[in-house]
């Protein structure tokens, strides 16, 4: 198997040579920059070489920019020092930063999101009245994400039939950074039978629900585009094989299977030509690679690595995907 690997280095860390990226792995969290440089290669196809920068009008405590070319384009936004808001002030922030994030985009034109949450493990510290006495929000940065997510969706569009497809990690710097590539794609979501929808999950995940599909298919100028959510260890709603990395891998490459053969019969994981792999400990990066060349031996996928911490803490690898389903075939 023929695999290109590229690691995401943070910023003020040394890139490493070619011979070294096979005797040590990386250990540095990753920051986002509130730039398309945050995004994996494959949006170079739709918003790359001649693109125009804009920056978009805006509320206090936000910062929105976008990047188009022609019919595509990547909008950012930025909530500046977000890691230091208390959990119900991050939900607002965070609604107000979707609902610029969606403003003016036609629902059908929704394709792709990545949301990078600071601290999203951690409590979201709010206390609310119960009676007489203050008891802890017991929601984490995560959930509370989620609820000003859902919310937005709301706002803007009222009843959504679906959302689109997205990845949510943490990251190690200080800002909340929400991207969203969105333009004339025709997009057909695509549901993981494997797996409870996310607008479905019960309310131990938070009261209101993760905001994205599982997949979906769009037409791209080169022809049909596969783009696949973030995936992990989950089965129905629930974390499955806590602690076992193995386990939790082999889950995620079943869920990455049963999804793209859902979005096109006889397609693999093995034929979409980018992965973003998600890892919070950075030294499991050649166990993501055997397990691929153990199981699409003969195709060719270039991998990005990057150390971030995932939704759940218990997780410990995600794994994203795209690629032509037509005109390409990925590289076999």
């Amino acid at each position: 198997m023929s695999l290109s690997v590229r690691e995401s280095t943070p910023p003020g860390s040394t890139s490493l040579s070619s011979d070294a990226k096979r005797d040590s792995e990386p250990t540095t969290h990753w920051v986002a920059q509130g730039s398309v440089a945050d995004l994996p290669i494959w949006t170079n196809a739709f918003v790359g070489d001649g693109a125009t920068d804009l920056d978009l009008e805006c509320d206090t405590g936000i910062c929105a920019t976008e990047r188009r070319c022609g019919e595509w384009a990547i909008r950012t936004v930025v909530v500046p020092a977000a890691s230091s808001m208390p959990g119900r002030g991050f939900e607002r922030a965070t609604r107000q930063a979707y609902r610029r994030l969606l403003l003016d985009i036609p629902h059908g034109n929704l394709l792709r999101a990545w949301n990078f949450v600071p601290r999203i493990n951690d409590s979201a510290e709010d206390h609310v009245e119960n009676g007489s006495a203050d008891r802890p929000d017991r929601r984490d940065r995560y959930m509370a994400f989620n609820a000003g997510r859902f919310q937005s969706f709301q706002d803007i569009y009222e009843d959504p039939a679906w959302f689109p497809v997205a990845s949510g990690v943490g990251h190690a710097g200080e800002d909340l950074i929400l991207h969203l590539l969105h333009g004339d794609g025709l997009p057909r979501p695509v549901d993981n039978p494997r797996q409870v929808l996310p607008a479905e999950y019960s309310e131990k995940f938070g009261a209101l629900p993760p905001a994205f599909i599982r997949a979906a298919t769009i037409q791209s100028p080169a022809g049909e585009f596969i783009l696949v959510s973030g995936t992990a260890s989950v089965v129905g709603e629930d974390s499955a094989h806590a602690e076992n990395f193995d386990l939790q891998l082999e889950e995620t490459l079943d869920n990455l299977t049963v999804v793209v053969e859902a979005c096109r019969a006889g397609f693999t994981p093995g034929h979409l030509d980018h992965w973003l792999v998600y890892l919070p400990d950075g030294t499991r990066r050649q166990e993501v690679l055997a397990a691929v060349e153990r199981r699409w031996l003969g195709h060719q996928i270039e991998i990005e690595f990057r150390v971030q911490n995932l939704c759940r803490p218990e997780l410990l690898v995600e794994i994203e995907a795209a690629g032509l389903a037509v005109g390409t075939g990925g590289g076999s």
